[in-house]
């Protein structure tokens, strides 16, 4: 089972309603939602004396307050054992998704790839690539893991991948992938369009997709909790109850740092950005 915390703190336009609201009690709802094999509860504290009770939440809370699903602004107890959920584990995968499916939907244009994986994570997505382009290079620091996977490519499917230790060889890729958060610099001015899970940590010279959106179907609709997003539900779903059959999903929405795109908008950049080199 999941568990959800939401805070509602009622905002108070007077003095005289911030004095009352202080007398008043607070209020905690708490539902169990069900879809299929799934199960959500759903916790919604209503604060309206200012201060919240967080004895009370514990006992609904339980066991779960070590991967507690709310929103990111909410202030959870210090040294309470309280910790927000959050992996990229689900971001990483539609990250991946995307990627596979711009190829497969440019794959006349033979666009060649970077794989950024310094710690041989992703090793089975070269395959993959490898059905749409014959161009893929690996940045790694694991090169023997990618040596032998290299070898198993070539008896397999016929087609190599380059491995390389240094961000440089991506110097003409149209499309970089990094489902890993991006820590250090890419070294060089790259147009490339560059998928990955997190903001980058650093300056990068190029489009880089770094959170994603979609739209959940009616059943697990119903069963969300107050406060999330979609992505981070069903985040939550795929890495904590093992809902795998979101693993195929594409993304809706893809955002940029200034920008909103669609898949269909990044394929005419791919288009374009390959078009100039």
């Amino acid at each position: 089972m999941l568990t959800s915390l939401y805070i509602e703190t009622p905002q108070y336009n007077s003095k005289l309603g911030r004095m009352l609201g202080r007398l008043m009690f607070d209020t905690m709802r708490v539902e169990i939602r069900s879809a299929e094999d799934i199960n959500v509860k759903c916790i919604e504290y209503i604060n309206r004396s200012g201060k919240v009770n967080f004895s009370k939440i514990d006992k609904e809370v339980g066991a779960q307050r070590n991967r507690l699903l709310c929103k990111a602004d909410l202030q959870l107890p210090e040294n309470s054992g309280y910790r927000r959920f959050y992996s990229l584990e689900f971001k990483a995968r539609l990250c991946t998704n995307l990627a596979i499916g711009l190829l497969a939907s440019l794959s006349e244009y033979n666009l060649s790839v970077g794989l950024i994986d310094e710690h041989a994570s992703f090793t089975t997505l070269p395959k993959y690539l490898l059905s749409y382009t014959d161009s893929v290079v690996v940045v790694t620091k694991e090169s023997e893991i990618y040596r032998e996977l290299n070898e198993s490519l070539l008896h397999d499917i016929g087609a190599p991948i380059r491995i390389s230790k240094s961000k440089n060889s991506l110097y003409t890729c149209d499309l970089i992938l990094a489902p890993a958060p991006i820590k250090d610099s890419i070294g060089f001015n790259n147009h490339a369009l560059i998928l990955t899970a997190q903001k980058p940590e650093v300056s990068v010279d190029s489009t880089v997709i770094y959170d994603y959106h979609l739209e959940l179907s009616d059943d697990l609709l119903s069963i969300k909790p107050k406060g999330l997003s979609d992505t981070y539900f069903a985040g939550a779903l795929y890495t904590l109850l093992k809902v795998y059959r979101l693993g195929s999903k594409l993304p809706d929405l893809c955002i940029s740092e200034n920008k909103v795109h669609t898949p269909e908008s990044l394929k005419a950049l791919l288009k374009n950005i390959h078009d100039k080199t």
